[in-house]
């Protein structure tokens, strides 16, 4: 029975929650007992989660490799196929899932970082043994260790994985994939991760169905963000909170949980590496102080109800930010910003005075469009109208 010790330090850090994803994705289904030190997985444990894997969200994961990345080679190397994908993270998990029955790894993994020469090594002895760490997982950009008690402060030390670890992190990018989107000629990849103190947390109670509910509810988070993200480039994360919050109080409370803490991720390539250039922190609470100010409304499942429809993906409130960033900017697309960053503050902060001004900021996007000689606009402010009425009822 393969044990996984975990000495690898839980932090922000892209590598260490993508190793931590990646194990968390694998225990309710595949280990036997776990612990913050150790997990005790079943016999080919890898080789099952790979076959299991959703053709779905593998052709989601639409991450292009960089140039001198060489995993998509090596790692079949290393379990014995004459075999080499394209330099895709889609197609490097589809052959793996295809060939998993191949996967036959039984040693046990100890997840610590050490340094040999000017190698960075995880479960690995020596370089040779293992597989470049790809360019996505070097993404921190660690300039050597920041003791001053070593000499790798200002040294750039490459990463290499055993193929078990290697596995891991491959694992987790597929759970934590959010979606991929191109702006301005830049991909931009979305990953979304458990926050450390949940990791932690989740490691150290041991409970197999406590996982699994809070994978549960980031799956709920990464759909929702995924289908946002896709659609809207501008301001998407604040409409996204919004949502969140909405969205998924129930599920939380359907688990029984608190409170959910998550990272998003949005990298980008840049030459022969990545970039991350955002780590948003999104929290989730099963009872919101929208639970609290939603008691002075005559109609609350009406109003949440209500609120979910306007933040919805697909609303015609996120049609008009998305237009911001466009030549055909809608004429009304200030006023909707201002309008949503108001209901940020009701449905997040409970702050009454959101709501007003939410309101207000419709009511004005309505008296400029209603009397268009477009009809698109004329319309639109239907749409808008509608809100209100629906609103100002409950």
């Amino acid at each position: 029975m393969p044990k996984v010790r975990l000495s690898l330090p839980v932090d922000s850090t892209f590598l260490s929650s993508v190793i931590y994803e990646g194990l968390l994705y694998l225990i309710p289904e595949h280990s036997k007992t776990f612990s913050l030190r150790d997990i005790d997985f079943e016999n080919d444990f890898l080789a099952k989660a790979f076959s299991q894997l959703e053709d779905d969200r593998i052709a989601n994961v639409r991450i292009v490799m960089a140039e001198n990345d060489n995993i998509n080679a090596k790692i079949f190397e290393k379990i014995g196929l004459a075999l080499q994908s394209k330099k895709t993270f889609y197609d490097l998990l589809k052959m793996l899932k295809d060939n998993s029955n191949a996967i036959k790894l039984t040693k046990n993994i100890d997840i610590e970082l050490k340094i040999n020469k000017k190698d960075n090594l995880i479960d690995l002895n020596k370089k040779g043994d293992g597989i470049s760490a790809p360019q996505l997982l070097k993404i921190d950009r660690y300039t050597g260790f920041s003791s001053l008690e070593t000499p790798y402060t200002s040294q750039q030390l490459t990463l290499y994985t055993s193929t078990e670890v290697a596995l891991i992190a491959l694992l987790g990018i597929y759970s934590a994939f959010v979606v991929s989107t191109k702006q301005q000629q830049q991909n931009n990849y979305y990953f979304l991760f458990f926050s450390p103190d949940e990791v932690l947390k989740l490691l150290a109670n041991g409970n197999k169905d406590l996982i699994k509910a809070y994978l549960q509810v980031k799956d709920k988070a990464r759909e929702m963000l995924s289908e946002i993200i896709a659609r809207h480039y501008s301001h998407e994360l604040l409409i996204a909170e919004v949502a969140l919050n909405l969205e998924i109080r129930d599920l939380l409370k359907k688990e029984n949980l608190d409170k959910v803490s998550l990272m998003l991720f949005k990298i980008s390539p840049e030459g022969q590496t990545y970039k991350i250039y955002e780590i948003v922190p999104l929290e989730f609470f099963s009872d919101t102080r929208l639970d609290a100010i939603s008691k002075y409304f005559r109609d609350q499942e009406r109003l949440i109800e209500t609120l979910r429809e306007v933040v919805s993906p697909r609303s015609i409130l996120l049609e008009a930010l998305a237009s911001m960033n466009r030549k055909n900017r809608y004429a009304e697309a200030e006023n909707i910003l201002v309008a949503i960053q108001g209901l940020y503050r009701f449905v997040v902060l409970g702050d009454a005075q959101g709501f007003q001004e939410f309101m207000q900021k419709l009511s004005e996007a309505v008296r400029k469009l209603e009397n268009s000689e477009d009809g698109r606009e004329r319309r639109r402010a239907e749409e808008y109208r509608r809100f209100i009425s629906k609103l100002s009822s409950a």
